[in-house]
């Protein structure tokens, strides 16, 4: 019956073979199954992930985890990025389909697997046992996107989890993932999977046909797989909804959520949205309002429709009511962005096939070949990206030029604010201590006393005003697809020719494996080149009166190029919210978006010999061996349109792609000798050691190693231990990515801070107060070195600076002159079989594991060079030509424009730990409904001791160790328990996955100690001297669990399967985003689940022997 191949199968789904001997997961039940058959059956030989030697068990020498497909949809899993992810091998920030928004190294859309936290580029992919090629889109994409992949076709999923370059070659250093496709089809088989959630949107379906023929010599498949997801909004879910929020604890140990900050300081509404400006309002970079607020019909400022919030810091209630004249709460642009997605649209296809045919003859030549298409589409909605764009002076919308349509003089409207008598009797209250201290009364204490006016009536012409205005589809929606065909064709056969001595059942395997991937995506957004095109050329044409911009051909000062359309930044219709607005009219919508699109293709030629068999005998059996070639080109074409090159998107990232080719040439052997077996004290002993050498286009040749060995005292008891070396050359994204860039708040220690900075009460207005700048002498050597003045950059007349500011990053700028990265790897385990009791099977085992890599190849962080280059005592930091800034004239460099990131080879990463297993089965006695109840139960888990990066500063040498382990992704305890309940045909399956409690950074914590509102650290607390308490950002979280059941119906045709994925509801644990990394306050990436309880359903149905 189907029900008994599938207990048989999937008995010990889940369940980690981390060591060496024990039979994994499909293996144990079926040998029994044969020996009650029958000792003189045939046993087939098979290999298993981690060697190149076939044997006739499951057994491994390698720690090894097996993940049955079928079983992970017991548990709610199908798609093989959750399934993958899941697994306790698995560690560190796994990119997955919530990263929206962000630039990603493998293009949007895309899934990626980490093993063991060392990062996807270092996890070697297989299908079916051979290297799969990258997918994605956009820069150099480097690794198998897993969301192309077909999950219902899935047999398998094995986890090496030890470094295996000597076996697989190149990037397999923190270990490989192989994901075994079915091809054991017989007749027609066909399936649907819907998960569906509590929740509003994210159904998820998938459904797949197969059918298949197996004759005396030969077996032809044909399968085909379709899937889609639904798009999930923020707002559908309850950890996501509204708006992002501060969460801080105080000192009580209460969290807290609600924004008092400007409740404090001005009398303004609370609010439960983190500060966010961006849109709904002007800002005057002349030094004299600063921001300036859209009140629709309404001034205080004598600027139409615009009023200001606070000037000096003195809050404006201009009409005396004793309400704040505009609300900085009510224009956060966090309040309007619940539609962006937190999950995208998602649809994939694939098709594949199979066959073989073996011809008669005593080499049993068979001909073989494997093909597959597979295409996904992803379609991601991310709002919150706004337009800040200044308007010249002379341009006729802007509401300070007093020459325009509509303008004014904004620095006469400065001056009426300043000498309104209500701002006057603010500035008093909030400046009168400050005049005090130096000798003045409250009457004479009015910004006269300070100097803040403008001469005369503060009348200055036109000035330039910045609008920012968010736009209705502006680079708020990317679609991308990525496609892959993959062709597998070879021979393989037996070599009877090979046969003396003991020398025997030599087979060779010879294939060519050709994939080619392409994908493409689109952004739509406003063109900044077109839109300071039209600013800067608009004028009034005298003679009739309409505005128009262009290129002035024949000298008469009116352009006359009819390539240009006015845009008024200025429009009622762009301030009407803080998001979705539009432009006055559509000439302007079509005028301005430009499509930001991507052509990106990735080939990879890849030709595999292999020839496998027996050497000689030993007391413990017979030794075997392998030994092959392999040759690998991978090529890339990643191409931008002008649009994505040049970064012509407002505020958008350039990417300039990637062209490039490589050879690599690799040889290979492997030997397995069982030395000794059958003997008191010695059931087993076995060697296995493998060698490569891997000759890399660009980096020459290497040699990895890895020596493995078991010993088996008892039957019970397995000990074993691996060592070895692997070897990373640098890919094609670390050779030829011509750069991508992006935008990071990022600290400049040039600017003045904001603490030294002073108002002068003998009317010198802000000034430099030097004994309050906590800087040292380095910093402000190398910033006078760099070209700056460290004593006035980036002060503004309202008193203000901003260190911290949003600036242009170029990262992954590629080098051929990287060198490889190298690893040394070890592990030791043992497995035990309880022999007393023949009433049921318990194996208990633990593997210890230790990975250390050496010349890391790392992105340099921008903020790292600028800390290294003004921090130089030396004052000679190379990191220094990393950084650029704005070019004022006369010598003098203003703030900072740019920052390149570029690979490099510097640090080390070491990670160890110990993998902990048990596994039972019960088949019990009693019974239910005349049926015998079987028990059985896996119990994985993981805990880590050590996860640590080393640093060495380039322009000290100083080098510095930071550790990682217990932060998100990386807690110390993690694991996963299965428990099955077998009644005849009937299955009842509960997991229960576990993470345990993760805290943040050390280092972060430092910086962001218990604090509160005064210091303007904090936003939700008072602290002690305003009778409130202190507090600081969330950036931890508790043990964490989650619960998954089903009840599935095994029948000879028929499977019918339901369950629950979450039982519980269990949210995902929420931070602040000061303090770890997450979007709307949830950590991404960390294995929490985001989507909320699920309900699924299969139904599945197989008829054998159905032919055409």
């Amino acid at each position: 019956m189907f029900v008994d191949e599938v207990r048989a199968g999937l008995a010990r789904v889940f369940k980690n073979s981390l060591f060496a001997g024990l039979f994994l997961s499909l293996a144990a039940p079926i040998a029994v199954a044969q020996e009650d058959e029958g000792a003189d059956e045939a046993v087939e030989e098979v290999v298993v992930t981690g060697s190149r030697i076939k044997r006739d068990t499951f057994s491994s020498v390698a720690p090894l985890q097996v993940i049955s497909g079928q079983v992970s949809r017991e548990v709610g899993a199908i798609d093989p990025s959750t399934i993958l992810q899941d697994s306790s091998a698995a560690a560190g920030t796994q990119i997955d389909v919530t990263f929206q928004g962000f630039v990603l190294d493998n293009g949007p859309g895309s899934s990626t697997i980490d093993l063991r936290g060392l990062g996807a580029q270092r996890t070697l992919v297989l299908i079916n046992g051979r290297r799969a090629a990258p997918i994605g889109v956009e820069g150099a994409p480097f690794a198998v996107d897993l969301n192309v992949i077909p999950s219902s076709l899935v047999q398998q999923y094995e986890i090496l989890t030890d470094g295996a370059s000597s076996v697989y070659g190149s990037d397999a250093l923190a270990g490989v993932a192989n994901i075994i496709l079915r091809k054991d089809f017989e007749g027609l088989e066909l399936e649907a999977y819907t998960r569906i959630p509590e929740y509003d949107n994210g159904v998820e379906n998938t459904i797949s046909a197969a059918w298949g023929y197996t004759g005396d010599r030969g077996f032809f498949g044909i399968a085909a797989d379709y899937g889609d997801g639904e798009a999930v909004a923020r707002d559908d879910r309850p950890w996501s909804e509204g708006c992002e929020t501060y969460r801080e604890i105080d000192t009580d140990g209460r969290t807290r959520t609600t924004n008092i900050f400007y409740n404090y300081l001005y009398g303004m509404k609370e609010t439960e949205c983190v500060i966010a400006f961006g849109a709904q309002r002007t800002f005057d970079n002349n030094g004299l309002f600063g921001s300036i607020y859209w009140t629709e019909g309404q001034t205080n400022t004598g600027i139409p429709n615009l009023s200001e919030a606070t000037l000096f810091d003195v809050v404006l209630d201009l009409d005396g009511n004793g309400v704040p004249d505009v609300d900085f709460t009510d224009y956060f642009i966090t309040n309007e962005d619940g539609a962006t997605h937190l999950l995208p649209e998602r649809e994939r296809i694939s098709v594949m096939s199979y066959g073989e045919y073996t011809f008669a003859g005593d080499m049993n030549i068979t001909p073989y070949f494997e093909a597959s298409y597979n295409k996904r589409e992803t379609t991601a909605l991310s709002l919150g990206a706004t337009v800040f764009e200044e308007a010249p002076a002379n341009n006729p919308y802007n509401p300070c030029n007093p020459n325009g349509l509509n303008g004014v003089d904004c620095g006469e409207a400065y001056n009426n604010v300043l000498n309104d008598p209500n701002y006057i009797e603010s500035f008093k209250d909030r400046y009168e201590a400050l005049c005090a201290s130096f000798g003045f009364g409250r009457d004479a204490c009015t910004p006269t006393l300070f100097g803040l006016q403008l001469p005369g009536t503060g009348a200055v012409g036109p000035l330039p005003l910045e609008a920012q205005v968010g736009i209705r589809g502006d680079r708020d929606n990317v679609y991308s697809e990525v496609d892959q065909l993959r062709i597998v064709g070879g021979i393989k056969g037996d070599l009877p020719a090979i046969s003396f001595g003991q020398v025997d059942n030599w087979s060779f395997d010879v294939a060519l494996v050709h994939s080619n991937s392409t994908g493409s995506s689109s952004r739509l957004g406003v063109n900044e080149e077109r839109l300071l095109y039209s600013l800067n050329t608009s004028v009034v044409d005298p003679g009739t009166g309409e505005v128009v911009c262009g290129t002035d051909n024949d000298g008469d000062g009116i352009p006359d190029s009819g390539d240009c359309v006015p845009v008024n930044l200025f429009a009622p219709q762009l301030y009407e919210g803080l998001l979705g607005n539009d432009f006055a009219t559509q000439a302007e919508r079509e005028f301005l978006f430009s499509n930001r699109a991507f052509d990106t293709e990735y080939k990879q030629d890849y030709v595999n010999l292999l020839i496998t068999g027996d050497l000689f005998d030993l007391p413990g059996g017979t030794a075997a061996a392998a030994i092959g070639y392999e040759w690998r080109r991978d090529e890339i074409d990643s191409i931008p349109n002008e649009v994505a090159r040049e970064g012509q998107l407002w505020g958008f990232f350039k990417d300039l792609g990637a062209v490039g080719e490589k050879t690599t040439k690799e040889w290979f052997a492997e030997v397995e000798m069982p030395l000794f077996g059958g003997r008191p004290g010695m059931e087993e002993l076995t060697v296995n050691l493998s060698t490569r050498h891997t000759n890399d286009e660009f980096y020459g040749g290497a040699w990895t190693y890895s020596g493995k060995l078991a010993y088996r005292p008892v039957d019970s008891l397995l000990l074993r231990a691996t060592v070895g070396t692997s070897y990373r050359a640098p890919n094609l994204r670390e050779n030829f990515l011509l750069g991508t860039s992006g935008f990071r708040n990022l600290f400049d220690p040039c600017v003045v801070p904001d603490d030294a900075l002073v108002l002068d009460p003998m009317g010198g207005g802000v000034v430099y107060d030097p004994s309050l700048d906590t800087r040292t002498n380095t910093v402000l050597d190398n910033c006078v070195l760099q070209g700056t003045d460290p004593t006035s950059l980036g002060i503004i007349a309202s008193g203000a600076t901003t260190p911290v500011y949003s600036v242009e990053v170029l990262t992954g700028v590629g080098r051929e002159s990287l060198t490889e990265e190298k690893s040394d790897s070890w592990t030791a385990g043992f497995s035990w079989d309880q022999p007393f009791f023949s009433s049921f099977d318990l194996t208990i085992g633990a593997t210890y594991y230790e990975v250390e890599i050496v010349d890391e190849i790392i992105e340099l962080f921008s903020q790292t060079s600028i800390n290294d280059c003004y921090n130089d005592a030396e004052n000679d930091s190379t990191f220094c030509e990393n950084i650029q800034r704005e070019d004022l004239g006369g010598g003098l460099s203003g703030l900072i424009s740019g920052v390149d990131e570029a690979f490099l080879n510097r640090d080390s990463l070491k990670t160890r730990g110990v993998d902990i297993n048990l596994a039972i089965d019960w088949p019990t006695d009693f019974t239910i409904a005349g049926r015998p109840l079987d028990i059985g139960a896996d119990f994985n888990f993981n805990r880590k001791l050590e996860f640590s990066d080393v640093f060495i500063s380039t322009s000290s040498g100083q080098v510095s160790k930071d550790s990682d382990l217990g932060q998100f992704g990386l807690p110390e305890w993690e694991g996963q328990g299965i428990a099955r309940f077998d009644v005849g045909n009937f299955r009842f399956t509960w997991s229960t996955r576990y993470i345990g409690s993760v805290r943040i950074d050390p280092d972060v914590r430092e910086d962001l100690p218990f604090g509160n509102a005064d210091s303007e650290a904090y936003r939700t607390c008072l602290g002690p001297q305003n009778g409130d308490l202190d507090c600081r950002p969330v950036g931890e979280a508790d043990n964490y669990f989650r619960h998954d059941t089903s009840v599935y119906y095994y029948g000879d045709v028929w499977t019918f399967g339901a369950g629950v994925r979450n039982v519980t509801d269990e949210f995902p644990p929420l931070v602040d985003g000061r303090a770890q990394f997450s979007g709307w306050n949830v950590p991404f990436g960390a294995g929490y689940d985001i989507n909320g309880r699920q309900y699924f359903i299969n139904v599945a149905a197989r008829f054998d022997n159905l032919t055409f």
